[in-house]
């Protein structure tokens, strides 16, 4: 049984403050925490039920265990059903990425929501995307929400955290700039590039005004014919996984 003292250190990693101050983070669930365990360095510290300890010996060698109740998983866990296992881990110090040539780079900005974030994520490694590029007011990618959302792709892309005028500025001239508007150019009909990078803004506030004079090319994904004037706009996570589809298809159908 975990002591007061533990639960409730294990409790305040929940808040970003927290996180941020003592380096850790949390990741909950039996399909997240041995993924973390077969693929990662940064595990400090795993916590589980003994039933789980006693069925998952083989993955657990070389790692620090501590034995947890049940009832105290349903006071450390932010899940509504409380799992039987979750795994404290340090936050990695990740290298700004340099654009290369040919390369695809998710730019995001202001995406508030952890949802969106972390579905994002798992889009990003699902559709091979080679880095995520994310402007400071951006939610942290570990939240734990952002982590559950993320379903483990976590582990192999996550957003590198910048101003992201300076990144664009900085940028190769002939690198190609898209951001995802609803003044756009048409998705499917515009003979746009698909490498470079993309611009996801949160669907609420739109592109922030100090990337406007940034981006040289929008585009947007058009309604369909019966669709209702009154849907406004499509969720980031939604929208991001439409565009990064179109962009997977034309670098299959250009490679051939």
């Amino acid at each position: 049984m975990l002591s007061k003292n533990r639960i409730s250190t294990i409790q305040k990693l929940h808040q970003k403050k927290f996180r941020m101050q003592e380096n850790l983070f949390i990741a909950e669930g039996a399909k997240i925490v041995p993924e973390i365990l077969s693929s990662a360095k940064d595990t400090v510290q795993v916590i589980a039920t003994q039933k789980w300890i006693d069925s998952n010996q083989g993955i657990l060698l070389n790692h620090q265990v501590e034995v947890a109740l049940p009832q105290d998983f349903e006071k450390i866990s932010s899940l509504s059903t409380a799992p039987e296992v979750l795994a404290i881990c340090s936050i990695p110090n990740d290298l700004q990425p340099v654009y290369a040539a040919g390369s695809f780079v998710l730019l995001l900005d202001a995406i508030r929501d952890p949802g969106n974030l972390g579905t994002i994520i798992r889009l990003a490694d699902w559709f091979g995307v080679d880095a995520i590029v994310a402007s400071s007011d951006c939610v942290e990618w570990t939240n734990p929400k952002v982590i559950q959302a993320s379903m483990g792709s976590f582990i192999r892309i996550r957003p590198f955290y910048t101003n992201l005028q300076d990144f664009i500025e900085k940028l190769p001239q002939q690198c190609p700039l898209l951001a995802a508007d609803l003044e756009g150019e048409n998705l499917y009909t515009s003979n746009f590039i698909p490498e470079g990078c993309l611009v996801l803004s949160s669907e609420s506030h739109g592109l922030s005004e100090y990337l406007e004079h940034l981006i040289s090319r929008k585009v947007h994904i058009p309604r369909g014919l019966n669709s209702s004037e009154k849907t406004e706009s499509l969720n980031v996570a939604t929208a991001a996984a439409i565009f990064l589809s179109e962009f997977t298809r034309r670098r299959a159908f250009s490679s051939h």
